[in-house]
Formats: structure tokens, C-alpha cells, sequence
């Protein structure tokens, strides 16, 4: 409707997401430029919601943050990337 829309996001090279915050602003900014929905678009994903709101050239992201992945990296690796 013209306050929500649901998305699925495929990456390439990561698979199948359940949630990403560019795709979202990406999907609701496309469908405002097209008349569908208003300044205000909640976007559902399979891993949660994000509201969207646009205010001029601006676009504000609001929703739920959940770690979702930890990792440790090698002293070596680490060394590397400085």
C-alpha cells in the first residue's frame, strides 16, 4: 500500500540476505520517485522492518539493531591490513 513495501535481497557474492539497509532506502526512494508510496514507506524484510523517510535529497533510515555475526581475526590478517 502507500505507506509499506516488501522486499527480498539477493547480493552478489553473499547470497541470500534477510535484511539490508541500502537496499531498502534503494527500493522505497524508487518507489516514491514513481508515485507508489508516500515520504513515510516501512519496508519488510524476512529479518525486520525499517521505516524510510525522505525529506528533500535527504533520506533518514530508522529501525532495530541485532548482532547477527561475530568473528575474530588472525593477529597475522590483522597485521595485514594496516
Amino acid at each position: 500500500d502507500e505507506n509499506n513495501i516488501q522486499i527480498e535481497i539477493y547480493e552478489r557474492g553473499a547470497g541470500y540476505t534477510l535484511a539490508s539497509g541500502s537496499s531498502s532506502c534503494a527500493a522505497a526512494r524508487a518507489a516514491f520517485e514513481r508515485g507508489f508510496v508516500g515520504d513515510v514507506v516501512n519496508v519488510d524484510m524476512p529479518g525486520g522492518r525499517l521505516k524510510i523517510e525522505f525529506l528533500g535529497d535527504y533520506v533518514f533510515m530508522t529501525g532495530k539493531v541485532e548482532n547477527v555475526f561475530r568473528a575474530e581475526f588472525d593477529e597475522k590478517f590483522y597485521r595485514k591490513l594496516k
